[in-house]
């Protein structure tokens, strides 16, 4: 066999992830026939458990195709536990996700027309040690460290409950492969056994001086029912000499191994809980996580070295020594996977058909490619050739045939999707669209309300594995009107997370703003094809601001009420300005603060429009008008104007002009692009 974590950039999220679970994708329109799983379980989802209470369902792939079409929403952020989930398991069968978190909370989620909700609740306020479902998928074993164990329906309902006093926890409990009998695993090496009624049946102690960490068996984890379909009637099937196969071959009457593994880092293999002479692993590993695979041919155990020497890589902090190892049935190591990373490998899972091996290290999430066959002579190349070239692109600089070409850049198609902004990019990714019709959802927070530094900022967010990724910047630059100045999160960074292979800031210091008052933009500027750029501005905190003059009879009005507030400074009024005009930025300061766009608003809040000040970006970026009727008798409308954003080269920019009669103040409609009623 071989394996090898998959190259691109190190996928993480902004806390540590706690536990995985993988479930194959299965179309609508397939869900009450036999499944294939050589041709579904290319895609699935993955679900993800963090530090601050948030799930994680990231959509993955295995296939190596890049004009396969995704879904339209390809991640989700749960949210609704008040501490860290520390279990996920999904339920195959009924296509549901039941998630615990440290306090005793169990959610079960359920998807309906495209959004996650919460069916089932249940909060006994004890910390859970395990859930699990029945391999049909009809009941879930519930195991709470004080003892007590509940087996329930997959609608909620209680089927029996049990107090097993104990001087010791329950660590684990599973069900076994005829879900007639339950097993718990304690913290004292012990195994107990009861019925499906709950009824005890033994009590046998397997190790004096371990505790139990965990039991699987090498069996299906849930039955579903597959289909005679041939391997190769998948749309990328590929012979053998064109690249590793996806999915191995299935094991065949072999009957189900019960695995124990001990905190020595032991691995006891046995025919049943009662078998007097197991196949012991002695791994040498320490905090060891133990997983078979859906087939049952292949142990993987993940685990720290104990006598391993820490490495320093030449800018970064000691990494610790991780290694993979993978055993067959009979207990016989076939290979090790060794892993530079900087934490404990917490969980791991597989997926896709068993050619994808899922590890979570803190807030690392690391992908390694499996290949169950003896590996082939092409397969080797290709992995170093891509361990060399680190990037896809660099693979057209080869002279190699196309063919080949082709599959050399399969090493670097990502398994989760979709993979996280390249952090030295990432100004290409929040101004131009995506190749594909994916849909990104954010979340924006409130990060900074500091008077000294000027208005209030606020953070866009790209949801990605249950956690945040830092997209773009905000800060209001006017008291009066929602007006806004949008920029690059990254001005003021600090190296204290992992985003790609670099230490790069998500944490966004304040900005260096002045507390003015209000600011206006001039329409003619925006006319222009590119921004005005005026001198140095002599105060040390806010650019100069220009005002042309243009013939208006409702600007002076306005200006002598701002003259009259107490709290605002006094300025000289501008006569015959409109209410949208553009503030001109130094060009110093727009270099500096990474100033991307700008958002201009009517004093009354109803008109706005995005102004580029970025030299790649065209001055006309969009505009929205809210319309609301008197009384509020008729429906609000929103009009929404977005033109097309495409990249050119900078040889020649031809930006859009902006049309200053569009945002006339006595102008109604606007032609836009969408409108939405309410």
């Amino acid at each position: 066999m071989y394996a090898a974590v998959e190259h691109g950039p190190v996928l993480c999220s902004d806390s540590n992830i706690l536990c995985l679970s993988w479930k194959g994708r299965v179309p609508k329109s397939e869900k009450e026939k036999p499944v294939c799983r050589r041709r579904y379980y290319e895609e699935g989802w993955l679900a993800t458990g963090n530090g601050r209470g948030v799930v994680g369902v990231t959509f993955t792939s295995s296939h190596c195709r890049r004009d396969r079409s995704t879904p339209q929403r390809i991640n989700f952020n749960l949210r609704g536990h008040n501490s860290e989930v520390v279990l996920v398991r999904w339920n195959e069968p009924y296509q549901k996700l039941a998630t615990c978190d440290a306090d005793g909370g169990i959610f079960v989620w359920i998807q309906y027309e495209g959004r996650w909700s919460v069916e089932l609740v249940n909060d006994r306020g004890a910390q859970v040690s395990d859930f699990t479902w029945s391999h049909d998928g009809t009941q879930a074993l519930i195991s709470y460290r004080d003892g007590f164990v509940l087996v329930g329906s997959v609608s909620g309902q209680r089927h029996w409950s049990s107090e097993i006093n104990l001087e010791s926890q329950i660590t684990c409990g599973i069900w076994t492969p005829d879900d007639q009998q339950v097993l718990f695993g304690t913290a004292d090496g012990q195994v107990i056994v009861m019925d499906c009624h709950g009824r005890m049946l033994a009590h046998i102690l397997l190790h004096e001086s371990d505790g139990v960490l965990g039991m699987s068996w090498n069996y299906p984890i849930f039955l579903v029912e597959d289909s005679s379909e041939s391997d190769t009637d998948s749309d990328d099937y590929a012979p053998p000499q064109d690249g590793p196969a996806a999915y191995p071959i299935p094991v065949q009457n072999i009957k189900p191994l019960l695995t124990v593994s001990f905190t020595s880092g032991d691995i006891s293999l046995m025919n049943n809980y009662d078998d007097l002479s197991p196949t012991v692993i002695r791994s040498g590993l320490k905090e060891v996580v133990a997983q078979w695979c859906t087939q049952g041919d292949l142990l993987a155990v993940a685990g720290m070295e104990r006598q391993a020497q820490l490495g320093e890589l030449p800018n970064g902090p000691l990494l610790k020594s991780a290694m993979v190892k993978f055993y067959n049935v009979r207990g016989e190591h076939i290979f090790t996977l060794d892993t530079l990373v900087q934490r404990p490998i917490i969980s791991i899972c597989w997926g896709h058909r068993d050619s994808r091996l899922l590890m979570a290290s803190g807030p690392a999430l690391y992908v390694v490619r499996v290949e169950h066959r003896v590996s082939s002579l092409q397969l080797l190349c290709q992995q170093a050739i891509a361990s060399t070239l680190r990037e896809d692109k660099d693979v057209s600089k080869l002279t190699l045939p196309p063919r080949l070409c082709s599959y050399l850049s399969t090493a670097f198609i990502p398994t989760i999707k979709p993979p996280i902004p390249d952090p030295n990019n990432m100004r290409d990714f929040v101004s131009y669209p995506s190749a594909g019709n994916e849909r990104l959802h954010c979340t924006m927070k409130r990060t900074e309300d500091d008077p000294e530094v000027g208005g209030p900022c606020y953070t866009l967010y790209l949801e990605y594995l249950g956690g945040l990724v830092p997209i773009l910047k905000g800060r209001r630059v006017s008291k009066l009107r929602p007006e806004f100045v949008i920029m690059d999160p990254r001005t003021d960074s600090k190296p204290d997370e992992i985003y790609g292979n670099s230490l790069i800031s998500t944490v966004i210091d304040s900005c260096n703003c002045s507390d003015s008052s209000d600011i206006e933009l001039s329409d003619d500027w925006a006319a222009k094809k590119s921004p005005k750029i005026s001198r140095a501005s002599k105060s040390p905190k806010l650019p100069r601001i220009s005002i042309e003059a243009r013939k208006s009879p409702k600007l002076p009005r306005a200006a002598q009420e701002l003259s009259r507030s107490p709290r605002l400074p006094l300025r000289k009024p501008s006569v015959g300005s409109p209410s949208l005009t553009r503030r001109e930025f130094p060009f110093e300061d727009i270099t500096q603060h990474n100033y991307l766009a700008q958002v201009t608003s009517n004093i009354w809040g109803t008109k706005f429009k995005i102004v580029g000040l970025a030299a790649f970006l065209p001055t006309n970026l969009g505009a929205v008008i809210y319309k609301t009727s008197l009384l509020h008798l008729q429906p609000r409308q929103m009009t929404i104007y977005l033109p097309e954003v495409r990249k050119i080269s900078m040889d020649y920019i031809n930006l859009p002009v902006f049309n200053p009669n569009v945002f006339s103040e006595d102008e109604d409609d606007l032609p836009g692009d969408a409108v939405w009623t309410d």
